[in-house]
C-alpha cells in the first residue's frame, strides 16, 4: 500500500491550498495511550515513509484502537484534521479519517521527524496509559511559579512575561483538542453573580468576555470558582489565562461569534498583564441596518445607529416568572436609510439617556423577526453611547450633514407602523382570517368567529398545577413540588391545556384551550378528568366524544411563532361561548338585511 509521500510537510507546514492536504494516506507507527483530564486519549505518530509528526485521535475515535480496529503500522487516510501549535511543536489532532489497512507488517520506509531530524525508530511503543498531558509527548514540563491567593500564576520580571508572550495562543486557535495552552486577553464585558435554586441544587456563576486580536470568547465560573475570580477578573484589564475547559458554546446563552467557550475550573490559572498595547479594547463586526433583514431571527449582530426616537420607560410582567420589567424602546437610523426599533431593559432602560441624538454601538444584540425586523438587548449585549471609533465619527457627520433632513424606510412591526394587532369587533369567516393574514403582524391579532369543535387531543389535556401559583408542579417522593412558590403540596390542582380542531364552513384551524374554556367545552373540572381517566378511561373517552360537533361562539388570539425553522401561525382561544340561539337568530336577520339594501 502506497503513502502520500510529502503529505506530512505539507500538513506540518499547513500549506492547506497544497494538493497533498486533501485526503493525504499515512502510517500510523506509535500509538500511545495517555490520561488527558482523567480521560484516555491517544497519542499516534504518522509517517508518509519520508518524514513523520505527532498526531492525537479525537476522543470519539479511541474505540478503533481499544477494539483493535487501528494498531501500529495501520494505514488510514486522513479526511477532517486539524493542526494545532504547541510550543514551539505542532500536533495535528485526527478528527475524521478511514482505515485503509488495519494489519501491516512492520513501517514503510524510514521517516525523520520534522522537529529536530530525529529517526522514527527512536520512538517507544506503549499502549499502557501515562499522566502526561495531550501536548507533553515532546518536553519536560516547565518549572511552576509561585501562585497568588487565586491559584493564578504570577511572574517576579520581565523576562517572564516576555516567555509568556512568545508562546500565547490565539483565541481564534483553542479547541477542545488541546490541553496545554494560555491566552493573552482582555475582559471586555463581566456579568454580575447569578444564583440559582432548584430541587436538584443551588450554585452560581458569573461570565466574561475575553478578546485579543484574533477573536472573542466567553469564560464562566460556576460555584467555589466564583469566589477565585470574580474579584480577579476586572473589565478592560489584560490577563494570562491557561488550564481552561474547552468547550462548544451554548448559543442560547452566547452573543460571541465563536463555536467554543471556556469554564474556568480548579486548576485554570490567571495572571495580571500590564503589557496590553496590543489587544484592542473592543471588537466591532457592524451590520447596516438595512442588512438586518439578512439574519435569520434569534441571532446576534452589532449594529451602530443614532436614535432618532425615544418612547419612553414602560412596565411589562413577564408570563415566565411573573416578574416585572422596565422596558425603553428606541429608533436606530443609519446610511442605509433604514430604521428600526431596538428595546432595552431593566437597568439600561432606566439609565439611558438619549438627548442630543447620540450614536449607540450594539454588540450581541438580538434579531427579532415579527413580519420584519426589531432588535434587543439581553443579558450578555452591551450598548456604547458615542463611542471614540471612526465608524462613529463617520456616522455623526453624516447625520449632521445628511441624515436629518433624510426620508427613510422603516422595517414594519415599527412602533405606530402596520402590525400593531388588530381586534375585529364583528364575527369573521376563518377564511377571512386567513385572508387578512391576522397574526402575521408583529403583535397578535384578535377576531371572532362561529365554529364547531372536530377534534379534541385527549393525552396530555391538563397538567398538574400549584393551588397558588398556577404554575407546572413536579412530583417528588414527599408530594408535589412547586418551584416557584418553593412549597410541596399533597397533590395538584388540574388545569386543562387543550388542544383541538375547529372548522366553520369555510376553513378549519387548530387552536388551543385553558382552564376556563375546557369546563366549558367539557362541562367537567380538569380534576374530575383526570380522576376519571385514571378510573375508567372508556368514561373519560365518553366525556370528550360528547364535546365533539358543538358549536361555539370562539374569541382567538392570532400570533405568529417559529419553532424549528418553521413558521405558522399560532391560534390561542381566549373566550368559548355557547350559543345564544335568539341573539344568533337576530344577528343572522340583520346581515340579511344588509344584502338587501
Amino acid at each position: 500500500m502506497s503513502l502520500t509521500t510529502g503529505a506530512v510537510k505539507v500538513l506540518y507546514d499547513e500549506q492547506k491550498g497544497h494538493p497533498l492536504h486533501s485526503n493525504p494516506t499515512v502510517q500510523i507507527i506509535n500509538i500511545k495511550a495517555i490520561t488527558v483530564n482523567g480521560g484516555i486519549r491517544h497519542r499516534v505518530i504518522i509517517s508518509d515513509g519520508v518524514n513523520f509528526m505527532q498526531a492525537m485521535l479525537a476522543q470519539q475515535h479511541s474505540h478503533l484502537v481499544d477494539h483493535e480496529q487501528i494498531k501500529r503500522h495501520s494505514i488510514i487516510t486522513l479526511k477532517e484534521f486539524v493542526c494545532n501549535a504547541l510550543q514551539s511543536r505542532k500536533l495535528l489532532i485526527l478528527l475524521n479519517f478511514d482505515v485503509v489497512q488495519v494489519d501491516v507488517e512492520s513501517k514503510i520506509g524510514a521517516p525523520v521527524s520534522l522537529e529536530g531530524g530525529s529517526s522514527s525508530s527512536n520512538t517507544s511503543n506503549t499502549n499502557s496509559p501515562s499522566s502526561a498531558s495531550a501536548s507533553s509527548p515532546y518536553k519536560q514540563e516547565p518549572k511552576q511559579e509561585p501562585k497568588n491567593e487565586y491559584n493564578s500564576t504570577y511572574s517576579s520580571n520581565n523576562a517572564a512575561t516576555r516567555v509568556l508572550d512568545a508562546n500565547v495562543t490565539g483565541i481564534s486557535n483553542l479547541n477542545p483538542y488541546q490541553t496545554r495552552w494560555h491566552i493573552k486577553a482582555r475582559v471586555t464585558q463581566k456579568s454580575a453573580i447569578k444564583t440559582w435554586h432548584n430541587s436538584k441544587s443551588d450554585g452560581k456563576l458569573f461570565s466574561v468576555h475575553l478578546l485579543d486580536s484574533t477573536g472573542e470568547i466567553k469564560a464562566t465560573a460556576f460555584t467555589e470558582q466564583v469566589d477565585r475570580f470574580y474579584n480577579l477578573l476586572e473589565e478592560g484589564k489584560v490577563y494570562y489565562i491557561s488550564k481552561a475547559h474547552v468547550s462548544m458554546a451554548r448559543k442560547q446563552f452566547s452573543t460571541l461569534n465563536n463555536e467554543y467557550e471556556l469554564v474556568l475550573q480548579h486548576g485554570t490559572e490567571i495572571e495580571a498583564c500590564n503589557e496590553t498595547a496590543e489587544i484592542p479594547q473592543v471588537k466591532y463586526n457592524f451590520v447596516k441596518i438595512a442588512d438586518i433583514d439578512k439574519h435569520e431571527k434569534d441571532t446576534n449582530c452589532d449594529v451602530l445607529g443614532v436614535v432618532t426616537e425615544d418612547f419612553g420607560i414602560s412596565e411589562i410582567v413577564t408570563k415566565s416568572t411573573g416578574r416585572p420589567m422596565k422596558k425603553r424602546e428606541l429608533t436606530l437610523a443609519d446610511e442605509s436609510l433604514k430604521t428600526i426599533r431596538l428595546t432595552l431593559w431593566d437597568a439600561q432602560a432606566e439609565q439611558f439617556d438619549s438627548s442630543n441624538t447620540p450614536i449607540i454601538a450594539c454588540k450581541g444584540v438580538r434579531v427579532n423577526d415579527f413580519n420584519g425586523r426589531s432588535l434587543s438587548l439581553g443579558t450578555s449585549s452591551t450598548v456604547k453611547i458615542n463611542p471614540n471609533i471612526p465608524e462613529s465619527n463617520h456616522l455623526r457627520q453624516w447625520y449632521a450633514e445628511k441624515g436629518a433632513s433624510a426620508s427613510f424606510n422603516s422595517y414594519s412591526g415599527m412602533v405606530g407602523a402596520a402590525g400593531d394587532g388588530i381586534t375585529k369587533r364583528s364575527k369573521i369567516t376563518l377564511q377571512e382570517a386567513k385572508a387578512e393574514n391576522l397574526g402575521m403582524g408583529m403583535k397578535p391579532d384578535y377576531f371572532e368567529f362561529r365554529g364547531t369543535v372536530v377534534y379534541i387531543k385527549t393525552d396530555s389535556c391538563a397538567y398538574p398545577g400549584c393551588p397558588e401559583c398556577k404554575k407546572k408542579m413536579i412530583m417528588e417522593s414527599n408530594g408535589w413540588r412547586c418551584e416557584k412558590c418553593q412549597k410541596t403540596f399533597g397533590s395538584p390542582e388540574y388545569r386543562y391545556i387543550l388542544t383541538m380542531s375547529v372548522e366553520d364552513a369555510t376553513s378549519q384551524i387548530y387552536c388551543n384551550a385553558f382552564d376556563d374554556q375546557g369546563n366549558t367545552l367539557l362541562k367537567m373540572s380538569a380534576n374530575e378528568i383526570m380522576a376519571l381517566k385514571e378510573n375508567d378511561a372508556t368514561a373519560a373517552q365518553v366525556i370528550f366524544n360528547k364535546a365533539l360537533f358543538q358549536t361555539f361562539n370562539f374569541k382567538v388570539r392570532a400570533k405568529q411563532e417559529t419553532y424549528n425553522d418553521i413558521t405558522r401561525t399560532k391560534y390561542t382561544c381566549m373566550e368559548l361561548t355557547p350559543l345564544n340561539y335568539v341573539k344568533e337568530s337576530q344577528e343572522l336577520v340583520a346581515n340579511i338585511e344588509k344584502l338587501l339594501i
